[in-house]
């Protein structure tokens, strides 16, 4: 087989995770994100903080007890909230379903097909998709 054609069949992989279930699901979900302001603003405070934080370590300062307790204020409310817990759902079943693919190449390249007397045979956790 050829680099060209193994890069054809890898297109239309990609063609049909862009068609699948999971993530037109992520999709709509990051699409709702946007329109729930609340929960948007929930998103960025957390990255904002989360960064400042990271640069703070990055550059060998301590963490303030305020900035602390305001990130967890902000994790607690993001475990709250609906509709990120529904857009944390639908990451995690498309991220389910990219490690399922990721693992069937993984055994095609090795020589081994676990998966053919199903997905409880691999370990993987592709039936739960």
């Amino acid at each position: 087989m050829t680099s060209e054609q193994i890069i054809n069949m890898a297109f239309e992989l990609g063609e049909a995770l862009a068609q699948s279930d999971e993530i037109e699901q992520l999709k709509n979900m990051q699409a709702s994100i946007t329109e729930d302001s609340r929960a948007y603003d929930l998103i960025v405070s957390y990255q904002n903080l989360k960064l400042k934080m990271d640069d703070q370590v990055d550059q060998g300062k301590i963490i303030s007890k305020s900035d602390e307790d305001h990130l967890q204020i902000l994790e607690d409310e993001l475990a709250s909230n609906e509709t990120i817990q529904q857009l944390m759902t639908a990451q995690e079943k498309f991220d389910n379903l990219m490690q399922a693919v990721y693992y069937a190449i993984n055994q095609a390249i090795v020589g081994e097909n676990s998966c053919a007397s199903g997905c409880d045979s691999c370990g993987c956790d592709c039936g739960s998709m």
